[in-house]
């Protein structure tokens, strides 16, 4: 796994988009609430994740295991397993902090969102990285909600941001978000479906996406065959080898 190839799958993960079908219209900071949002947000504890990762750029192409560990509003863990008990690559994502271990090179990095930001051109956190996973629906920023034949399409702004969020009125269920950074014109778009229940909520177990950046794109779909949420605590370990190259991003 080349070192591009592994930062790519990183910010793939989170920011995962699909191609967009419905084109945003433009909010604007006088936006103001209006209309109410019906959502089935998943809310949980802890949550646990085993599934498929596929990542396509210019430069290269991947396919692998993945498993996912998350502590509500805490920490996101990510460990990528091509096959054979092997893992490639270990992430995790704090409120303030991102780390990953290449275990094929013996790398690491700890880093903060400015990686993120810098490299995808898009101004992330990690609540929007928690969200975007998840398929949840956040209240924030100016907003309105439009009534749209089958759907509620709510338009948000978050300083830089757009948000355009397409809510199913058949499972008051995130089906499409659409993100775009003003400043950078840079966009994720997100696509979600194959919906089964997790205790009485539906979730989607298979995402689509895409970014769009600088007129270069990169697809991703992740695909879960098992999630589980429960109030027992999970670990998210983290111990980087000594021998372990300290690799310096900016």
């Amino acid at each position: 796994m080349s070192k591009h190839l592994l930062l790519c799958l990183f910010g793939l993960l989170v920011l995962a988009g699909c191609k967009k079908e419905i084109a945003p219209t433009t909010a604007s900071t006088a936006t103001e609430t209006i209309g109410t949002v019906k959502i089935n947000n998943l809310d949980f504890n802890y949550l646990s994740s085993k599934g498929q990762v596929t990542v396509n750029d210019k430069n290269d192409n991947l396919s692998s295991g993945v498993s996912i560990r998350m502590r509500k509003d805490s920490v996101i863990w990510v460990s990528v397993q091509p096959g054979l008990g092997i893992e490639a690559a270990r992430m995790m994502l704090t409120q303030d902090s991102v780390y990953f271990m290449n275990r094929l090179k013996k790398e690491y990095a700890a880093t903060d969102y400015r990686f993120l930001r810098n490299k995808f051109q898009v101004d992330v956190s990690f609540d929007v990285v928690q969200a975007i996973l998840l398929g949840n629906y956040q209240s924030q920023g100016a907003e309105k909600v439009i009534h749209a034949e089958g759907a509620q399409h709510v338009q948000q702004q978050r300083e830089s941001l757009i948000f355009d969020y397409f809510i199913s009125n058949l499972n008051n269920k995130l089906q499409q978000l659409n993100v775009e950074d003003k400043n950078t014109s840079s966009t994720i778009t997100v696509k979600y479906n194959g919906f089964e229940p997790i205790g009485e909520v539906p979730f989607a177990y298979n995402l689509a996406a895409q970014i769009l950046q600088k007129g270069e794109v990169s697809d991703f779909t992740l695909k879960h065959s098992r999630v589980t949420i429960s109030d027992e605590a999970l670990s998210f370990p983290f111990t980087v080898p000594s021998e372990y190259k300290h690799l310096t991003i900016n």
